[in-house]
């Protein structure tokens, strides 16, 4: 198997991770949302703790994201990388 090839099935496996990933940020998220809804009766109240939750959704699926894309870079300059030295 050559190193593109594996850095390919990196990326592959990488990518159901983060697809893991998202789904449990969803769901705490979501659990998050769920209680507020339930339990704080208010309607002014919900506003910014939904508000927030939704803030905090941004930011922690922008760090996800951004670490996806440091990994790639580092996957595909390694493979660049093995392609020009021999062993």
């Amino acid at each position: 198997m050559g190193a593109q090839s594996e850095a390919h099935t990196i990326l592959t496996v990488l990518g159901d991770i983060m697809f893991a990933v998202d789904t449990f940020i969803e769901t705490v998220q979501g659990a998050k949302k769920y209680f507020v809804n339930t339990y704080v009766t208010d309607k002014e109240l919900q506003k910014p703790l939904n508000a927030f939750i939704d803030k905090q959704t941004e930011f922690v699926t922008q760090m996800v994201k951004t670490s996806q894309e440091v990994s790639n870079q580092v996957l595909d300059s390694l493979s660049k990388y093995s392609k020009t030295t021999k062993a």
